[in-house]
């Protein structure tokens, strides 16, 4: 029951009603006995600011923040982690006594993710379809647990440089570069990650996978479809492949943490999402 002592979480973004967070977070909160509630909150970019100053009028003590909002949202926090710094975006606001701490939990999300691949990352050959946001978190992801050499690919292939050179301003000991996908697909990968959105549709696919010539295993950060095109193909050429919804689990569990300083309760948590995505 929602009272005067219930915290406030929730999420901003525009669109926000496919939001999925709710049905972590609120679980989560009821099974640590926590008094709080989890909401969503649509939020256009012209609104940003008054938003992130109401939010904290209002006393609401952590928020996520997703598309639009995730670059723009810089301007308006007092404090930013390292990990949020490094990938130039932020997913996550803690309300430390009024005022707003950033972080970014894609990139631990989305290695916490790959566990069930059984990959070993150190030392390994990656391959990235695509150079937007998503990407930037899964990249600083990759090169933080030790990925050698990763591999860039993008359809505006100056995005992709782009991307390669600021990447290599934080971790210039290790080798990234943008390639065409016809360079890509003569690596030798361990890994392939899709982290566009080509696929969401469950019509078409950003790469085809029976043209590389040596491929360990692929991701693809999407999650709705369950089995994208990608992922099908995968499947029918018996490679290793995993779909977003780990990603989506494990960034929402260290959000939990970093709000609460408590544990998240990972079962409940993946229980709840699990039976949600069932339903679609």
């Amino acid at each position: 029951m929602v009272q005067g002592t219930t915290q406030i979480y929730g999420v901003i973004g525009d669109p926000i009603s496919h939001s999925l967070s709710p049905s972590l977070h609120n679980p989560a909160f009821a099974a640590l006995g926590i008094d709080a509630v989890y909401v969503t909150f649509r939020v256009s970019p012209s609104s940003l600011e008054d938003a992130l100053r109401g939010l904290l009028a209002l006393n609401v003590q952590g928020i996520n923040v997703t598309v639009p909002h995730k670059s723009e949202v810089f301007q308006y926090v007092d404090e930013v982690t390292d990990t949020a710094r490094r990938i130039g975006a932020i997913n996550t606001l803690r309300n430390d006594s009024g005022h707003w701490i950033g972080e970014n939990t894609d990139a631990t999300g989305f290695i916490r993710s790959l566990e069930p691949l059984g990959l070993s990352l150190p030392g390994s050959s990656v391959g990235m379809l695509g150079a937007g946001g998503a990407a930037k978190g899964v990249a600083v992801g990759l090169l933080e647990a030790g990925v050698s050499r990763l591999f860039i690919t993008n359809r505006s292939y100056d995005r992709a440089t782009v991307l390669a050179e600021l990447l290599k301003a934080s971790f210039g000991q290790q080798s990234v570069s943008a390639v065409s996908l016809e360079e890509l697909e003569k690596k030798e990968l361990n890994l392939l990650v899709n982290t566009t959105t080509v696929g969401s549709e469950g019509h078409s696919s950003p790469a085809k996978l029976s043209r590389f010539d040596k491929l360990g295993a692929v991701t693809d950060i999407i999650y709705r479809p369950s089995r994208t095109p990608l992922l099908l193909e995968a499947e029918k050429l018996g490679l290793p492949n995993l779909n977003g919804g780990g990603m989506l689990l494990y960034q929402g569990i260290s959000a939990f943490s970093f709000w609460t300083r408590r544990t998240a309760p990972e079962i409940i948590m993946r229980k709840a999402l699990d039976e949600y995505l069932s339903k679609l």
